[in-house]
C-alpha cells in the first residue's frame, strides 16, 4: 500500500517559523553568556592560572616583632637601614569611598604617601562624579600624606575601555615618578600597586619594609565578593609591592614575578554601600561587555537578591582553573566569622554593617 506524503500548508509552517525565530533571538540575546558558559565550564581542561608560581608561607601572630628572625623565616635578609625606605600607596579611584577609608586607616602607620588618581569619566567613557575630590574633607586627617591627581574625561575618549584603563595607569606612573623625584636621592621607595579594594594588611607592609624581598613581590589576598560575608578563596594575586626604579618601573596590575607572599590582606570585590554604585560599576569598568543586551541585569531588585545570595552579578560561571574551585564558587557558603578583618572596619562595625556577615541589604 503506497504511503502518500502531502506538502505542509503555509499555515502549518507558521508555528515552526515562530519557534525558529524565538530560538535565534534567545541565542543572540544570550550569546555572551552562552560563550562564557562553554568557555568557563571547560577552562580547567585547556587553561591554567597565570599568577605567580611560588607562594611564600606568611608567618605572623599579633604582637610578633618584625625583626631579623621574621625576615629569616620568610627566606629574606633584613635591610641594613630602613630609615631611608619610604612606602607609597598608589590607587586609581572610582567611587569606593568606604573601602578607601578602611584602607587608609589600615595603612596609615606605615605608608608615607597616599597617591590617588581619579577622573570624571569611567573606563567606558561614561561621565561620573569625582568622588574623592567631592569628599576630601572625610580624609582630612591624612591630607598631609595625600598626593592627588585629576585625569580629565577629554583624555578618555577611546572606544576601547582597556585603552582608557591603560591611560589611567600611565598617568599614575607619571605621578609616582614625580613624587619619587621630589624625595631625597638616598630614599628607596616601595610602591604598593593595587586597586582600592585590594587592601594589604599593616603588618604585611611592616614586614616588607624591614626585609629585602627583591625587586617585587605579589600579595596573595583573601578574596571576597560583595562583603566579608562571601569568601571566594585565596586566588587574588594581582596586588604587588615594588622597589621603585625611576627609569624602568611602571604602574601595573599584572604579573611582575613568580613570587607571592601568602595571606597578605583582603580583596573585597564589588563591596559597595548602595545599589547605584553596583550599576555604575557594571556599566563603567573594562568588562562592561558582560552586560550585553540584558538590561535586566541592572535592575535594583535583582542586584539586591544576588548580593544576599552570593551569586555572580552577571549571571556567569566563576572564572576557575580547577573543577573543585569552579564547583565551590558556584555555591558560596555565608561566613559567620569576622575574625582577622581590618581593625578599623571592626571598630566601626555599625558604620560598615553592609560589609560584615548578615548585612547584605544595600541602600537604594
Amino acid at each position: 500500500m503506497a504511503i502518500l506524503f502531502r506538502r505542509p500548508r503555509r499555515m502549518e509552517l507558521i508555528p515552526i517559523l515562530i519557534v525558529f525565530v524565538v530560538a535565534i533571538y534567545f541565542v543572540w540575546y544570550n550569546l555572551y553568556q552562552i560563550k562564557n558558559a562553554v568557555s568557563y565550564a571547560t577552562r580547567p581542561l585547556w587553561d591554567k592560572a597565570d599568577g605567580p608560581s611560588q607562594i611564600i608561607p606568611h608567618y605572623y601572630s599579633e604582637g610578633m616583632p618584625i625583626d631579623q628572625q621574621a625576615c629569616t623565616i620568610h627566606g629574606w635578609n633584613r635591610r641594613g637601614d630602613t630609615n631611608n625606605v619610604k612606602i607609597i600607596d598608589a590607587v586609581l579611584m572610582s567611587s569606593e569611598l568606604d573601602l578607601l577609608e578602611i584602607r587608609m586607616e589600615e595603612l596609615d602607620s606605615v605608608v608615607d604617601h597616599f597617591l590617588i588618581l581619579e577622573s570624571n569619566a569611567t573606563f567606558t567613557s561614561l561621565s561620573k562624579p569625582t568622588f574623592f575630590a567631592s569628599n576630601r574633607a572625610r580624609f582630612a586627617r591624612f591630607d598631609h600624606k595625600i598626593v592627588y591627581r585629576f585625569l580629565h574625561s577629554n583624555e578618555l575618549q577611546h572606544p576601547d575601555p582597556w585603552k582608557n584603563e591603560a591611560k589611567h595607569r600611565d598617568t599614575m606612573t607619571a605621578l609616582i615618578r614625580e613624587t619619587v623625584g621630589s624625595l631625597p636621592s638616598n630614599i628607596q621607595p616601595l610602591v604598593i600597586m593595587a586597586d582600592v579594594d585590594e587592601i594589604p594588611s599593616e603588618h604585611t607592609l611592616r614586614l616588607l619594609k624591614q626585609c629585602d624581598f627583591g625587586r617585587s613581590v605579589h600579595l596573595q589576598l583573601r578574596n571576597y565578593i560583595y562583603s566579608f560575608e562571601w569568601f571566594i578563596g585565596m586566588g587574588s594575586w594581582r596586588a604587588s609591592v615594588h622597589e621603585w626604579q625611576q627609569r624602568t618601573s611602571f604602574y601595573r596590575h599584572s604579573k611582575s614575578g613568580e613570587v607571592a607572599l601568602a595571606d597578605s590582606g583582603w580583596h573585597c570585590s564589588y563591596c559597595f554601600r548602595s545599589i547605584p554604585e553596583y550599576v555604575n560599576k557594571m556599566k563603567g569598568f573594562s568588562h562592561s561587555d558582560r552586560i550585553g543586551g540584558r538590561i535586566n541585569l541592572l535592575e535594583p531588585k535583582r542586584i539586591q537578591d544576588v548580593i544576599c545570595k552570593g551569586r555572580d552579578i552577571f549571571g556567569m560561571l566563576p572564572e576557575a582553573y580547577r573543577y573543585a574551585d569552579l564547583l565551590s564558587q558556584m555555591s558560596l557558603e555565608a561566613q559567620t566569622t569576622a575574625v582577622g578583618l581590618p581593625r578599623f572596619l571592626l571598630m566601626n562595625a555599625s558604620r560598615f554593617k553592609f560589609l560584615l556577615p548578615g548585612g547584605c541589604k544595600r541602600e537604594e
